[in-house]
């Protein structure tokens, strides 16, 4: 589906942003959260559109208080040490987040900046600098999207929620690409009258002691002394690697769909999975494929992608589920017959899966595996819906998640929405781009931003 954003004309971009941008988490209290179709966007579009017309004030609805549940601080189990490793966020006024002056640039209007917002041409102001940044369109790690939803504007706002921008290297990459100045006035003009809403002001508070390395996405790692502590690692210490913010699920309206080649296609609530299928367990350590991120981060070699892991992006738990060969065997699969390789079809060869979370634009996570870790008898690919013998925690996928032993841990979908037996590989971005490794020439401003998929997500 289009995203809404290109259904508007250009000169209702920056209003529509706003209505876009205000809503909070989409997956909030929704068992199936689905972007707007096109024409209630357009609606909606239209209804904010029709009061700036009328000289009256954009008035966006007040957003609802935070539920209590989402505020409650976790039991602190674990005693702190004497100095406790605090990741700080970078301060506003570092230097190294301040343009550096260019007196030799021209100094450009505002309003010309503004009318820079579309595919053909993108410009951004931060903290006074104009940069072009308009060939880097497919190659932004947070997706093509969130670029063309802050064009024309002040990235002030948009990283004060997004505050892994603010590393320093980052502007400084900015600078390479920078055409211009504004004007002191339009300086403190450009920062004014944008609404970024918060889609992760729903996610649930953390232990102090998964300590973060992004706030938002929240990706965090257990304090090391901690992690080495246990064999099973503890709920609250696991390592959390979010893509996007935590959906809030209502487990009694969860419904899994199971659907492609070679299957019948069948929808399962929670319920189902816990009553037609007998329960598996398995111990299984998960490790994020970016793990020590930070160990390749010099002045040399600039890592852009997000989270700077450093070395505690692996833990180990105990699973419980479903295994997802019996799913597939209910579905109509000759699951034996695959996993002998008595049945072979080229368009039965990957289990894309799709989840719950999605970006402010509706675009959902999705990754796969091959179709031989899913159907082998003696492996233990499984639907979770337990960790460490209590409900999945919702950082961890609740109510259902995927468990694949062997495989990296952003293969294994959280908030697993939906099931897709294919002849081809996953086409998200965290499958095509994100989580691949590349020779040191490479870069992804230069290269990357050229291959498919046209979106790099990190």
């Amino acid at each position: 589906m289009i995203p809404f954003r290109y259904l508007i004309k250009a000169r209702n971009r920056a209003a529509v942003r706003l209505l876009g941008t205000a809503a909070p988490n989409p997956s909030r209290g929704a068992a199936s959260p689905k972007p707007l179709s096109s024409s209630k966007y357009g609606a909606a579009a239209a209804a904010l559109l029709a009061a700036t017309a009328t000289g009256g004030a954009i008035a966006l609805a007040e957003s609802k208080k935070v539920d209590s549940k989402y505020r409650k601080l976790p039991k602190q189990k674990y005693p702190s040490p004497e100095t406790p490793p605090i990741h700080p966020k970078e301060s506003h006024h570092s230097d190294l987040n301040n343009p550096p002056p260019r007196p030799d640039l021209p100094t450009i209007p505002l309003e010309e900046v503004e009318q820079h917002n579309d595919e053909e041409s993108m410009w951004y102001t931060f903290r006074g600098g104009v940069y072009d940044l308009t060939f880097f369109i497919n190659g932004h790690p947070g997706g093509t999207p969130r670029l063309l939803m802050a064009a024309g504007q002040d990235l002030e706002p948009y990283w004060e929620v997004y505050r892994q921008h603010l590393r320093g290297h980052v502007v400084q990459w900015m600078e390479k690409y920078r055409i211009g100045n504004l004007s002191e006035e339009d300086a403190k003009k450009a920062v004014k009258g944008i609404t970024f809403g918060d889609m992760f002001e729903t996610d649930p508070i953390r232990d102090p002691n998964n300590l973060a390395c992004t706030e938002k996405p929240f990706c965090g790692e257990p304090r090391i002394d901690l992690l080495t502590e246990n064999y099973i690692t503890p709920n609250e210490l696991f390592y959390v690697r979010n893509h996007l913010a935590v959906p809030d699920i209502d487990p009694d309206e969860y419904v899994l769909i199971v659907k492609g080649k070679g299957i019948k296609k069948h929808k399962f609530t929670l319920e189902d999975l816990k009553t037609k299928f007998p329960k598996h367990e398995v111990v299984t350590t998960l490790q994020c494929a970016g793990n020590r991120r930070e160990d390749l981060h010099n002045n040399e070699h600039q890592i852009f992608i997000a989270p700077h892991w450093v070395v505690g992006a692996i833990s180990n738990a105990k699973w419980g589920g479903v295994k997802i060969r019996d799913v597939l065997q209910y579905c109509g699969m000759d699951v034996d017959a695959m996993s002998l390789g008595k049945l072979e079809d080229p368009k039965i060869k990957h289990l894309q899966f799709e989840s719950y979370d999605t970006d402010e634009t509706g675009f959902c996570y999705g990754n796969s595996i091959p179709i031989e870790s899913a159907v082998d008898a003696l492996g233990e690919a499984m639907f979770a819906f337990e960790m460490n013998d209590e409900p999945l925690p919702r950082d961890h996928g609740f109510p259902v998640r995927v468990i694949a032993p062997g495989h990296v841990g952003n293969c294994q979908a959280k908030w697993l929405h939906k099931v897709i037996v294919s002849g081809k590989e996953s086409s998200k971005p965290w499958k095509q781009k994100s989580y691949r490794g590349f020779a040191p020439d490479i870069n992804f401003e230069e290269d990357l931003s050229h291959w498919p998929p046209k979106r790099l997500d990190q």
